[in-house]
Protein backbone atom coordinates (compact mmCIF):
# COMPACT_ATOMS: atom_id res chain seq x y z
CA UNK A 1 0.00 0.00 0.00
CA UNK A 2 1.10 3.61 -0.51
CA UNK A 3 1.38 6.49 1.90
CA UNK A 4 1.98 10.25 1.69
CA UNK A 5 5.55 11.49 1.78
CA UNK A 6 6.04 13.32 5.06
CA UNK A 7 7.30 16.84 4.54
CA UNK A 8 7.16 16.54 0.76
CA UNK A 9 4.74 17.88 -1.81
CA UNK A 10 1.00 17.17 -1.37
CA UNK A 11 -0.61 14.47 -3.46
CA UNK A 12 2.57 12.39 -3.73
CA UNK A 13 2.35 8.71 -2.88
CA UNK A 14 5.15 6.20 -2.55
CA UNK A 15 5.80 2.60 -1.67
CA UNK A 16 6.83 1.95 1.96
CA UNK A 17 10.58 1.79 2.34
CA UNK A 18 11.29 4.50 -0.24
CA UNK A 19 14.29 6.34 1.13
CA UNK A 20 16.03 9.56 0.28
CA UNK A 21 17.87 7.85 -2.54
CA UNK A 22 20.43 9.47 -4.82
CA UNK A 23 19.57 13.13 -5.28
CA UNK A 24 20.46 15.97 -7.61
CA UNK A 25 20.19 19.68 -6.90
CA UNK A 26 21.41 20.73 -10.36
CA UNK A 27 18.19 20.14 -12.30
CA UNK A 28 16.29 23.42 -11.82
CA UNK A 29 19.05 25.76 -12.97
CA UNK A 30 20.29 23.52 -15.78
CA UNK A 31 16.89 22.69 -17.25
CA UNK A 32 15.44 26.18 -16.90
CA UNK A 33 18.58 27.63 -18.49
CA UNK A 34 18.34 25.08 -21.31
CA UNK A 35 14.68 25.88 -21.98
CA UNK A 36 15.40 29.61 -21.98
CA UNK A 37 18.29 29.09 -24.40
CA UNK A 38 16.17 27.03 -26.79
CA UNK A 39 13.34 29.57 -26.71
CA UNK A 40 15.68 32.47 -27.44
CA UNK A 41 17.63 31.06 -30.38
CA UNK A 42 15.17 31.96 -33.13
CA UNK A 43 16.30 34.30 -35.91
CA UNK A 44 14.87 35.34 -39.26
CA UNK A 45 16.99 32.69 -40.97
CA UNK A 46 16.45 30.04 -38.27
CA UNK A 47 13.08 30.30 -36.52
CA UNK A 48 12.52 29.21 -32.96
CA UNK A 49 12.06 25.49 -32.50
CA UNK A 50 8.46 24.33 -32.13
CA UNK A 51 7.03 23.17 -28.82
CA UNK A 52 7.40 19.45 -29.58
CA UNK A 53 11.06 19.86 -30.52
CA UNK A 54 11.66 21.84 -27.33
CA UNK A 55 9.83 19.23 -25.28
CA UNK A 56 11.96 16.46 -26.74
CA UNK A 57 15.13 18.45 -25.98
CA UNK A 58 14.05 19.12 -22.38
CA UNK A 59 13.12 15.48 -21.71
CA UNK A 60 16.43 14.28 -23.16
CA UNK A 61 18.36 16.88 -21.15
CA UNK A 62 16.55 16.12 -17.91
CA UNK A 63 16.93 12.32 -18.08
CA UNK A 64 19.70 11.47 -15.68
CA UNK A 65 19.37 14.68 -13.65
CA UNK A 66 16.33 13.79 -11.53
CA UNK A 67 17.68 11.59 -8.77
CA UNK A 68 19.41 8.55 -10.24
CA UNK A 69 17.18 8.55 -13.32
CA UNK A 70 18.30 7.30 -16.72
CA UNK A 71 15.28 7.70 -19.02
CA UNK A 72 12.26 9.98 -19.27
CA UNK A 73 9.16 10.28 -21.44
CA UNK A 74 5.83 12.03 -21.81
CA UNK A 75 2.55 10.09 -22.00
CA UNK A 76 -0.68 11.58 -23.37
CA UNK A 77 -4.18 10.20 -22.79
CA UNK A 78 -7.00 11.27 -25.08
CA UNK A 79 -10.26 9.37 -24.86
CA UNK A 80 -9.03 5.84 -24.28
CA UNK A 81 -5.86 6.23 -26.35
CA UNK A 82 -2.50 6.28 -24.58
CA UNK A 83 0.64 7.18 -26.50
CA UNK A 84 4.18 8.38 -25.89
CA UNK A 85 4.67 11.90 -27.18
CA UNK A 86 8.46 12.07 -26.67
CA UNK A 87 11.02 9.78 -25.04
CA UNK A 88 14.68 10.20 -24.20
CA UNK A 89 15.48 6.56 -24.99
CA UNK A 90 13.76 3.56 -26.64
CA UNK A 91 13.70 1.84 -23.24
CA UNK A 92 11.56 4.66 -21.84
CA UNK A 93 9.07 4.18 -24.66
CA UNK A 94 9.06 0.42 -24.11
CA UNK A 95 8.45 0.94 -20.38
CA UNK A 96 5.51 3.18 -21.33
CA UNK A 97 4.08 0.69 -23.83
CA UNK A 98 4.07 -2.07 -21.21
CA UNK A 99 1.79 0.13 -19.13
CA UNK A 100 -0.47 0.85 -22.10
CA UNK A 101 -0.80 -2.87 -22.83
CA UNK A 102 -1.72 -3.63 -19.23
CA UNK A 103 -3.71 -0.38 -18.74
CA UNK A 104 -1.90 -0.22 -15.41
CA UNK A 105 1.24 1.46 -14.08
CA UNK A 106 2.52 4.66 -12.44
CA UNK A 107 2.28 6.90 -15.51
CA UNK A 108 -1.20 5.64 -16.46
CA UNK A 109 -2.44 6.19 -12.92
CA UNK A 110 -0.77 9.60 -12.68
CA UNK A 111 -2.53 10.75 -15.85
CA UNK A 112 -5.90 9.36 -14.79
CA UNK A 113 -5.81 10.16 -11.06
CA UNK A 114 -4.24 13.64 -11.27
CA UNK A 115 -1.51 12.60 -8.86
CA UNK A 116 2.22 11.99 -8.47
CA UNK A 117 3.44 8.44 -7.96
CA UNK A 118 6.85 7.25 -6.87
CA UNK A 119 8.04 3.72 -6.32
CA UNK A 120 11.62 2.83 -5.48
CA UNK A 121 11.28 -0.94 -5.90
CA UNK A 122 8.52 -1.47 -8.41
CA UNK A 123 8.62 -5.26 -8.42
CA UNK A 124 7.56 -5.24 -4.77
CA UNK A 125 4.93 -2.54 -5.25
CA UNK A 126 1.44 -3.99 -4.68
CA UNK A 127 -0.22 -1.32 -6.83
CA UNK A 128 1.22 -2.62 -10.12
CA UNK A 129 2.27 -6.28 -9.58
CA UNK A 130 2.22 -7.44 -13.22
CA UNK A 131 3.77 -4.27 -14.59
CA UNK A 132 6.43 -4.25 -11.87
CA UNK A 133 7.44 -7.81 -12.66
CA UNK A 134 7.58 -7.29 -16.42
CA UNK A 135 9.33 -3.92 -16.48
CA UNK A 136 12.05 -5.18 -14.15
CA UNK A 137 12.53 -8.46 -16.00
CA UNK A 138 12.49 -6.92 -19.49
CA UNK A 139 14.21 -3.56 -18.89
CA UNK A 140 15.82 -3.77 -15.46
CA UNK A 141 13.71 -0.91 -14.08
CA UNK A 142 13.57 -0.62 -10.30
CA UNK A 143 12.36 2.94 -9.63
CA UNK A 144 9.65 4.99 -11.36
CA UNK A 145 8.53 8.57 -10.79
CA UNK A 146 5.39 9.80 -12.57
CA UNK A 147 3.78 13.27 -12.53
CA UNK A 148 0.41 14.34 -13.92
CA UNK A 149 1.01 17.41 -16.10
CA UNK A 150 -1.36 20.33 -15.52
CA UNK A 151 -2.23 21.31 -19.08
CA UNK A 152 -3.59 24.71 -20.07
CA UNK A 153 -6.63 25.21 -22.28
CA UNK A 154 -7.30 21.54 -23.04
CA UNK A 155 -9.77 19.45 -21.06
CA UNK A 156 -9.82 16.59 -23.59
CA UNK A 157 -6.23 15.44 -23.04
CA UNK A 158 -4.33 14.31 -19.95
CA UNK A 159 -0.56 13.90 -19.80
CA UNK A 160 2.13 12.54 -17.51
CA UNK A 161 5.89 12.89 -17.15
CA UNK A 162 7.54 9.49 -16.58
CA UNK A 163 11.04 9.10 -15.13
CA UNK A 164 12.73 5.71 -14.92
CA UNK A 165 15.78 4.29 -13.16
CA UNK A 166 17.46 0.90 -13.09
CA UNK A 167 18.68 1.70 -9.57
CA UNK A 168 16.57 0.86 -6.52
CA UNK A 169 15.68 3.76 -4.18
CA UNK A 170 16.57 6.27 -6.90
CA UNK A 171 14.08 9.00 -6.00
CA UNK A 172 14.13 10.91 -2.72
CA UNK A 173 12.65 14.23 -1.64
CA UNK A 174 15.11 16.31 -3.68
CA UNK A 175 14.31 14.29 -6.80
CA UNK A 176 10.59 14.86 -6.20
CA UNK A 177 11.10 18.62 -6.04
CA UNK A 178 13.34 18.61 -9.12
CA UNK A 179 10.80 16.50 -10.96
CA UNK A 180 8.00 18.90 -10.03
CA UNK A 181 9.90 21.81 -11.59
CA UNK A 182 10.59 19.73 -14.68
CA UNK A 183 6.91 18.72 -14.88
CA UNK A 184 5.92 22.39 -14.85
CA UNK A 185 8.15 23.13 -17.82
CA UNK A 186 6.91 20.05 -19.67
CA UNK A 187 3.27 20.95 -19.00
CA UNK A 188 3.76 24.35 -20.64
CA UNK A 189 5.42 22.82 -23.68
CA UNK A 190 2.81 20.06 -24.05
CA UNK A 191 0.06 22.71 -23.77
CA UNK A 192 1.74 24.78 -26.49
CA UNK A 193 2.09 21.72 -28.73
CA UNK A 194 -1.58 20.77 -28.32
CA UNK A 195 -2.69 24.36 -28.95
CA UNK A 196 -0.64 24.42 -32.16
CA UNK A 197 -2.22 21.13 -33.25
CA UNK A 198 -5.71 22.51 -32.62
CA UNK A 199 -4.90 25.63 -34.65
CA UNK A 200 -3.54 23.55 -37.54
CA UNK A 201 -6.58 21.27 -37.47
CA UNK A 202 -8.90 24.28 -37.52
CA UNK A 203 -7.07 25.78 -40.50
CA UNK A 204 -7.21 22.44 -42.29
CA UNK A 205 -10.96 22.17 -41.61
CA UNK A 206 -11.56 25.70 -42.89
CA UNK A 207 -9.51 25.00 -46.01
CA UNK A 208 -11.35 21.73 -46.57
CA UNK A 209 -14.77 23.40 -46.20
CA UNK A 210 -13.70 26.14 -48.61
CA UNK A 211 -12.64 23.58 -51.24
CA UNK A 212 -15.91 21.68 -50.84
CA UNK A 213 -17.90 24.90 -51.24
CA UNK A 214 -16.05 25.80 -54.44
CA UNK A 215 -16.53 22.29 -55.86
CA UNK A 216 -20.24 22.37 -55.04
CA UNK A 217 -20.54 25.70 -56.90
CA UNK A 218 -18.83 24.22 -59.96
CA UNK A 219 -21.15 21.20 -59.98
CA UNK A 220 -24.29 23.29 -59.40
CA UNK A 221 -23.43 25.48 -62.37
CA UNK A 222 -22.28 22.72 -64.71
CA UNK A 223 -25.03 20.16 -64.00
CA UNK A 224 -27.85 22.53 -62.98
CA UNK A 225 -28.36 20.84 -59.61
CA UNK A 226 -29.10 22.22 -56.15
CA UNK A 227 -26.75 22.24 -53.13
CA UNK A 228 -27.95 18.93 -51.72
CA UNK A 229 -27.52 17.20 -55.08
CA UNK A 230 -24.06 18.75 -55.62
CA UNK A 231 -22.88 17.53 -52.21
CA UNK A 232 -24.35 14.09 -52.89
CA UNK A 233 -22.34 13.96 -56.13
CA UNK A 234 -19.14 14.75 -54.26
CA UNK A 235 -19.89 12.16 -51.58
CA UNK A 236 -20.72 9.45 -54.12
CA UNK A 237 -17.56 10.23 -56.10
CA UNK A 238 -15.55 9.99 -52.87
CA UNK A 239 -16.99 6.55 -52.15
CA UNK A 240 -16.62 5.45 -55.77
CA UNK A 241 -12.95 6.42 -55.95
CA UNK A 242 -12.21 5.49 -52.31
CA UNK A 243 -10.69 8.95 -51.80
CA UNK A 244 -11.27 11.62 -49.17
CA UNK A 245 -14.06 14.10 -49.83
CA UNK A 246 -11.56 16.97 -49.60
CA UNK A 247 -9.39 15.38 -52.31
CA UNK A 248 -12.37 14.97 -54.62
CA UNK A 249 -13.44 18.57 -53.98
CA UNK A 250 -9.93 19.85 -54.75
CA UNK A 251 -9.90 17.90 -58.02
CA UNK A 252 -13.28 19.37 -59.04
CA UNK A 253 -12.21 22.90 -58.06
CA UNK A 254 -8.96 22.59 -60.05
CA UNK A 255 -10.28 20.80 -63.16
CA UNK A 256 -14.02 21.29 -63.25
CA UNK A 257 -14.34 17.52 -63.69
CA UNK A 258 -15.89 15.03 -61.29
CA UNK A 259 -13.84 11.81 -61.13
CA UNK A 260 -16.92 9.64 -60.90
CA UNK A 261 -17.08 6.53 -63.09
CA UNK A 262 -20.82 5.97 -62.75
CA UNK A 263 -21.52 9.63 -63.59
CA UNK A 264 -19.34 9.45 -66.73
CA UNK A 265 -21.02 6.23 -67.89
CA UNK A 266 -24.55 7.62 -67.41
CA UNK A 267 -23.66 10.97 -69.01
CA UNK A 268 -25.44 13.04 -66.38
CA UNK A 269 -25.77 13.92 -62.72
CA UNK A 270 -27.19 11.36 -60.28
CA UNK A 271 -30.74 12.00 -59.30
Amino acid sequence: MSDTLDGALPGITRHPGSGSGLESSTLPAEVLEHVAFLLSTGTEDQPQEDALTLLDAVVRRAAGLVGASEWASITTLRGQVLRTLVASHPNAERADVLQYELRSGPCVDAAVDDAVYVTNEIRRDERWPEYGRRVQEELGVHSVLAFRLQLLGDDTTAAALNIYSTSPYAFGDEALRDGTLLATQCALLVSAHLANDRAENLLHALDSNREIGVAMGVLMHRHQVNREQAFAMLRMASQDANRKLHDIATHVADTGELPFRRLRRSGGAPG
